[in-house]
This record gives C-alpha cells, sequence and structure tokens, in this order.
C-alpha cells in the first residue's frame, strides 16, 4: 500500500479547507497555497466533490468549502475517496482473487494487516492532527518513530 500524490495532495487541501473556517476557497487559489499543480487540484476536487467530502460554490467569490464535520473525516475515508479502496494485498481485499485462499498460511497474516491498517487509519482525523493530537494505536500494539 502507498499514498499517491494525489492522496498527498487532497490531504492539504482539505487541511487547508479545515483551516479556511467554512469560507470558500478558489480552486486556482488553494492549488497556489499548497503547492498543488492547479490542474490536479482540479481532478481532486471533482473527487473530493463526488466523495461528499466538499461542495463547490459558484460565483465571484465561490470555490470549494468542507461539507462534512472535519472531526467526522478520517484519514481512511479521504484516502478511499481519491485512490480507492486500501489494502496491503489484494488477497487481504478480494479473497476470490487467489485459489489457494483456503489452504493459503499467510492469508490471515494479509487479513489482519489490513484490519490493523484500516483501523488505525480510520481512527485519525485530518481536524485531530491540525489540532496538534498525535494519533496512538490502542491495544498491544506500538508505533515506533522513524530516524529516517
Amino acid at each position: 500500500m502507498e499514498i499517491s500524490r494525489k492522496t498527498d495532495y487532497a490531504i492539504r487541501l482539505i487541511a487547508a479547507l479545515i483551516q479556511r473556517d467554512g469560507k470558500p476557497y478558489s480552486v486556482r487559489e488553494i492549488a497556489e497555497l499548497q503547492d498543488v499543480p492547479y490542474t490536479f487540484a482540479r481532478s481532486i476536487q471533482y473527487d473530493l466533490v463526488r466523495s461528499g467530502f466538499v461542495r463547490s460554490v459558484r460565483g465571484a467569490r465561490g470555490g470549494m468549502v468542507l461539507a462534512r464535520d472535519p472531526n467526522d473525516l478520517s484519514l481512511l475515508d479521504l484516502i478511499e475517496a481519491v485512490q480507492g479502496p486500501l489494502s496491503v494485498s489484494i488477497c487481504a481485499s478480494s479473497p476470490a482473487w487467489c485459489s489457494r485462499e483456503p489452504h493459503c498460511r499467510f492469508h490471515s497474516v494479509w487479513e489482519g494487516a489490513n484490519r490493523l491498517l484500516r483501523d488505525y487509519l480510520s481512527s485519525v482525523t485530518i481536524k485531530q492532527l491540525l489540532d496538534g493530537e498525535k494519533p496512538h494505536l490502542s491495544g498491544t500494539y506500538a508505533v515506533t518513530a522513524c530516524k529516517c
């Protein structure tokens, strides 16, 4: 699983809209401020409107506005709106894809990893991150800092 450039840009656009506090942002203006190519921002706007995260406001002072409560907008929702269903392996999201699935000793590992990833990303909102909250995993799993 990899977060695409388009998804990274969509997260930036949504974050800017959250910080704008309900006032419309023109696509051109938000694209420039977030270092997103304008044509890419227009494509992302289409995905965000189609998924119900954003609505378009027409007119001279129009643009995009957030259409959902930012406290209810999870990273998983946003990623899947832009990239489609998220999965660590095709067999975890589509068991019928592999004829070996009923006897595969690794399938449960991919399903478990998939479940952990989806649960984690669905528990984190962009609003939390903008407010400075650090995401965490519940249970016995821990996230360690990368020293990359």
